[in-house]
């Protein structure tokens, strides 16, 4: 029996890699999107809270000419409408027993600024249709074969191409073009000794790469009805660096009202299995909180805590001017860390460059760019 070989192979099944792959559906059905999960979506998944459906952690759209450039991508994509209004808030801080705006770290930024920094933008793309429910809809409209809990060990090459992986140790998985969305460090494992050189891999092993860690608290009372971005350090400087997060809109559940918030910090991935230093962010960032609204940690509903394992940092690999590894010219890097723009900015752009690359061009449907000229975006101050 011949083997069957796939048109396209996706590694990794987030919102790059569903973006990727429901695109490329409107092509063809021969695809097979793997992820070591038992789930598609990746960190951007829907989490039932006591205060009704939120975000895995942390999530906003800072408003810019590449955000908007990203929201427009998606929105072709899923034929919905994404982006509701613009709006204005600056970022607030506790100094001295008040809360004040923020206006930056001054002198002092932590090690993970440009990653707190995508949080910090005074003006926010408002969203009708939420992450969670991004990863949902782009999976159904997926054609493919979705393979979960399957682990790529190997890559393998002959001359310039790869022509198959190696799946959990033992499967293997043929495909004319393989698209990687994983983290570029992997790489230096995964690849064949011939692909990248000794400086190529040493690199890939010494780039700095970051861990986040989540916190979302159900409090049992309405803290504040403040929907700015809160950044949180304290008066003294330390090692862990501060935190930001906010604070959702409070509900009423069972005639008493409740209020979530989210917060979020960074670690060096070295220091993701020490559970020493996730301990010590958590720390801080709850007595941040603490000395910001000192009833937030009282009587709390529930509090949950997700890390997500090098979710972000400098992706620095050299790949040719189409986004594939110049060694391997069927294998495109789809890593978000790739690209200069973070979190989800910079998984929408990044996939959007990797269907240019492969020459696919996205075409809007006539209903829903009729839609688009007739809805006029307002700032909201």
């Amino acid at each position: 029996m011949a083997q069957h070989i796939f048109d396209y192979a996706i590694i990794g099944s987030g919102l790059t890699g569903l973006c990727i792959a429901t695109a490329l559906s409107r092509e063809t059905n021969n695809i097979a999107l793997i992820d070591s999960a038992d789930v598609p979506g990746g960190v951007n998944r829907k989490i039932n809270f006591p205060t009704g459906v939120i975000n895995n952690g942390l999530r906003c759209i800072p408003d810019s000419i590449l955000a908007e450039k990203g929201i427009r991508f998606l929105e072709n994509l899923i034929e919905r409408t994404v982006q509701s209004k613009i709006s204005e808030e600056a970022p607030i801080t506790y100094e001295s027993g008040n809360f004040k705006t923020f206006l930056g770290f001054g002198d002092n930024p932590p090690a993970f600024y440009e990653e707190l920094n995508y949080f910090t933008a005074n003006k926010k793309i408002e969203l009708d249709i939420q992450p969670h429910d991004w990863t949902e809809i782009l999976f159904e409209k997926f054609t493919g074969n979705f393979m979960p809990r399957s682990y790529v060990t190997k890559f393998h090459q002959e001359g310039n191409v790869v022509t198959h992986i190696t799946i959990n140790g033992s499967k293997t998985i043929y495909a004319h073009n393989f698209i990687f969305t994983g983290n570029v460090k992997d790489l230096a494992l995964l690849l064949p000794e011939e692909a990248l050189s000794v400086r190529a891999r040493s690199k890939l092993s010494k780039n700095i790469y970051w861990t986040s860690i989540s916190l979302d608290i159900c409090h049992s009372k309405n803290l504040t009805d403040s929907t700015a971005i809160h950044v949180l350090n304290g008066t003294t400087q330390d090692d862990i660096g501060p935190c930001i997060g906010r604070f959702l809109p409070a509900q009423e559940v069972d005639g008493v009202l409740q209020q979530s918030s989210q917060w979020l910090t960074f670690i060096e991935s070295e220091s993701t299995e020490d559970s020493e230093a996730i301990g010590l962010s958590l720390k801080k960032m709850k007595r941040q909180i603490k000395r910001a609204y000192p009833e937030a940690l009282d009587h709390i509903k529930i509090e949950r805590i997700f890390i997500s394992p090098i979710i972000s940092g400098n992706g620095d690999l050299k790949v040719s001017g189409n986004l594939s590894l110049p060694s391997l010219q069927n294998l495109w890097i789809a890593s978000p860390t790739m690209n200069d723009s973070k979190n989800l900015v910079g998984s929408l752009l990044q996939s959007e460059m990797i269907l240019s690359a492969l020459g696919f061009k996205l075409e809007q449907s006539t209903e829903h760019a009729e839609y688009l000229d007739q809805t006029t975006l307002e700032p909201s101050l």
